[in-house]
């Protein structure tokens, strides 16, 4: 028989964890259980993929090269004549996007001059391209 310090017959002061470690051990199995059936994130509608590579031909692309050569779709404009010329093709578009794409190794200056550009020509909505789009 194991002996106990102080009196046997008071109230002892040790507290009891049975309870507590079953109550932990019934809140991790309800988390467990829980846990797969939560949604997380939310739904996304993603657009089809094209069929084909690049953009469709109505749609209004402006690019400028790795060179400095600055395009409105296949067609390469001088840069002093470009906002003229980009004024003239987006007359009637609406409230169409122009995509401006610019090579990897141009630098961010000019990629924002050329979107400027844009604005000046009329261009109310802009979306940038990722990545190069090179003329065909």
């Amino acid at each position: 028989m194991a002996m106990t310090p102080g009196s046997g017959s008071g109230p002892r002061s040790e507290m009891n964890v049975t309870p507590l470690v079953d109550v932990v051990l019934v809140l991790l199995i309800i988390f467990m259980v829980v846990t797969p059936v939560l949604r997380v994130g939310r739904d996304v509608a993603i657009p089809p993929v094209a069929h084909e590579p690049g953009p469709p031909s109505a749609q209004l692309v402006v690019r400028v090269a790795a060179d400095g050569a600055m395009y409105i779709n296949t067609e390469q404009v001088a840069p002093g004549s470009f906002t003229s010329r980009l004024r003239q093709v987006l007359e009637g578009r609406g409230s169409q996007p122009t995509f401006v794409a610019a090579a990897d190794s141009v630098p961010y200056q000019k990629v924002v001059r050329l979107m400027d550009l844009c604005r000046d020509a009329g261009a109310s909505n802009l979306a940038v391209v990722v990545g190069d789009l090179t003329p065909q």
